[in-house]
């Protein structure tokens, strides 16, 4: 019974989620120039193209992280952005290829697909903004700022065994944390 609520509540918090966005694409879609034989046929349409635009968008997105380090922020947010945009404007051509009971013209998949964007662009970057907020507040840490000393001269290594001796209340575990991250940047 406990998996019955679970499961129940899951797909209650998924819909909460993507109603919002269905209710935006079923304006845009309202507007634009489009056809389809049933209203729940064009839900199931819609809700496809999310889980494909997903899965598809969450490899790229890994590979987007990887290479977005090369950029700075800002040049990273854009090219996160076209990526973005190509990746699910293909994927709504292919899904259009292949779903014969709708039919939407090109203006309405390219309106649809950069209301996507604009959306995840700023999801994405509203992301950065929180990570920037949690920086500042961990920058006032005497811990990281004996990291960012430490690391000047030593190996990371070296830092971590460092500050678990000078700070012993700490978890080892949140100092790796510190100094990772700030040997990574």
């Amino acid at each position: 019974m406990s998996r019955l609520v679970s499961a129940v509540s899951l797909v209650f918090l998924a819909l909460l989620l993507v109603l919002p966005l269905l209710m935006i694409d079923g304006l845009i879609l309202s507007v634009g120039d489009v056809s389809y034989d049933s209203f729940v046929g064009c839900l199931v349409f819609l809700l496809c193209f999310y889980l494909t635009s997903l899965f598809v968008s969450i490899i790229f997105d890994g590979a987007m992280r990887a290479f977005g380090g090369l950029f700075k922020r800002p040049v990273s947010n854009v090219l996160f952005a076209v990526v973005n945009f190509w990746v699910s404007l293909s994927v709504l051509l292919w899904m259009d290829l292949y779903v014969k009971s709708i039919t939407i013209s090109l203006a309405t998949k390219i309106v649809l697909v950069s209301v996507h964007t604009v959306l995840f662009y700023l999801i994405h970057r509203s992301g950065d903004s929180t990570a920037k907020a949690s920086e500042v507040t961990e920058s006032l840490d005497p811990v990281v700022k004996e990291a960012l000393r430490l690391l000047e001269n030593e190996d990371p290594v070296t830092c971590v065994e460092t500050l678990c001796l000078r700070f012993p209340d700490r978890p080892k575990k949140d100092i790796i944390r510190i100094v990772h991250r700030l040997h990574s940047n």
